[in-house]
């Protein structure tokens, strides 16, 4: 019989415990400290990187796998604990791969967050003229969710992954979640144990929109009619007379099929109300987005010419639209543009409003045409957007409010901005993603 091999990396069970002593916590949220171990022969002090540990504890793990970057390890016992330390809120954790810090106070949260994003500008000489204090969302505010959906023999599972593992753990007592998506998470699993098959899995995109959730269901290359007839059913049950269903979406790979939609779903930017695609990118909370709208608002404030970069359905600039002459929301999803445009239009504002399809990415819009605009507005993905910063900073567009959810790309992006004329006046970290590793980052560039 032949033998699997183990996994490149991965160490034996009986791998013999680590004693570490955690220094600092890492950028992807795990505990961070050294020791001396022993593989292929070779004894040598390695990077630990410890799961639900805090600075200042000394834990006894056991190491799971090995790599150029280090050990990674689980918590056997805690030999030494943090004062910072707290009972998680959710029975879940550390299992779920919602959360990061569930075990660490808020206060100490923040501070790391903070520091996080100085370390980055410091590595690239950055200091903004003033750093706002940070805001944070409340509790029961996350208004997103992507629930993994798996029929088992007896029953179903319906939840998150578990950290870097396709296991399903289904959340217990979240406290990050707005409830309508906890009892959205209640009611997949009741379809699921009795409508799906055996061993099949569906991913739930779930979006809580001002007149109700927004479903995307995808996973089957093929949707049985039987299935769609149920999952309608399923659909217009009185279940969710509390917080309706105001779409329900099957995807096969093309374009989202409707299965349900007794009205329009409706999410609303200042004067006008967008039809968002299935499935479609929101901010994490109401507060993180009325933050991050504010002061974009605060920013472009006077502009009556306003491009915005990377505009998904206008979160950022839509609010706008009754101060402007003249906006041009540019963005490589058609379906995005078309609901923006589509809102604009319906609120007797489409003349001031312009789309254009592009990706920024390879196509950057360029100088010549971004001069003719009094403000930019960009907030790229998490890789960020260097090709477009680089042309931007050749601009002599007079302020620039750049979002970020990541502040290495932001500080690296920031940096080309300040090389070609801008000062970073000031910036604040909006953090609507509590108890995990995630912030969002708003600045305002001026042209010197």
């Amino acid at each position: 019989m032949r033998r699997t091999k183990r996994n490149d990396g991965q160490l034996p069970r009986n791998a013999p415990p680590l004693e570490v002593e955690i220094t600092h916590i890492g950028g992807r949220g795990d505990g961070i400290g050294s020791a001396s171990y022993t593989h292929k022969y070779e004894t040598k002090t390695y990077t630990v990187f410890v799961p639900t540990s805090l600075p200042g504890e000394i834990v006894l793990a056991q190491p799971i796998s090995i790599n150029a970057q280090g050990i990674k390890a689980r918590i056997l016992e805690l030999v030494r604990q943090s004062d910072e330390r707290q009972t998680p809120g959710c029975n879940s954790f550390p299992a779920c791969g919602g959360c990061n810090f569930q075990h660490w106070s808020r206060p100490a949260i923040a501070s790391w967050k903070h520091d996080l994003v100085t370390h980055f500008l410091s590595r690239h000489d950055l200091e903004p003229s003033q750093m706002r204090p940070m805001q944070s969302s409340p509790p029961a505010s996350r208004r997103r969710a992507t629930f993994q959906v798996k029929r088992i023999k007896d029953s179903a599972i319906v939840g998150f992954h578990e950290r870097n593992s396709h296991h399903i753990v289904a959340p217990d007592g979240c406290v990050i979640l707005e409830p309508a998506l906890i009892d959205l998470q209640s009611a997949l699993h009741e379809f699921a144990s009795t409508h799906l098959d055996a061993g099949n899995m569906l991913t739930a995109h779930a979006n809580l929109l001002d007149n109700g959730l927004c479903v995307l269901l995808s996973g089957l290359d093929k949707w049985p009619s039987s299935l769609l007839a149920a999952l309608t059913d399923w659909a217009g049950k009185p279940r969710f007379a509390d917080v309706p269903l105001a779409r329900l979406s099957v995807n096969d790979g093309q374009v989202p099929m409707l299965l349900f939609a007794p009205t329009p779903a409706e999410i609303r930017f200042g004067d006008i109300s967008i039809d968002p695609p299935a499935g479609t990118f929101l901010q994490a909370t109401r507060h993180g987005e009325a933050s991050l709208q504010a002061a974009v608002a605060e920013i472009t404030a006077g502009a009556s010419r306003v491009i915005d970069l990377f505009a998904g359905c206008g979160t950022l600039s839509v609010p706008l639209v009754n101060q402007l002459t003249h906006l041009l929301a540019v963005e490589q999803d058609v379906a995005s543009l078309a609901a923006l445009k589509a809102g604009a239009n319906k609120a007797k504002l489409g003349a001031r409003v312009k789309t254009m399809q592009r990706d920024l990415m390879n196509a950057p819009i360029q100088p010549v045409d971004l001069d003719h605009f009094d403000a930019a507005i960009i907030d790229p993905p998490r890789n960020g957007a260097a090709a477009q910063c680089a042309e931007l900073a050749q601009s002599n567009i007079p302020v620039i409010a750049m979002v970020s959810c990541n502040p290495a790309t932001f500080a690296r992006d920031a940096e080309a901005l300040t090389y070609g004329g801008y000062r970073l006046d000031w910036m604040q970290i909006i953090d609507q993603f509590s108890f995990s590793n995630h912030l969002e980052i708003v600045a305002q560039f001026t042209k010197i």
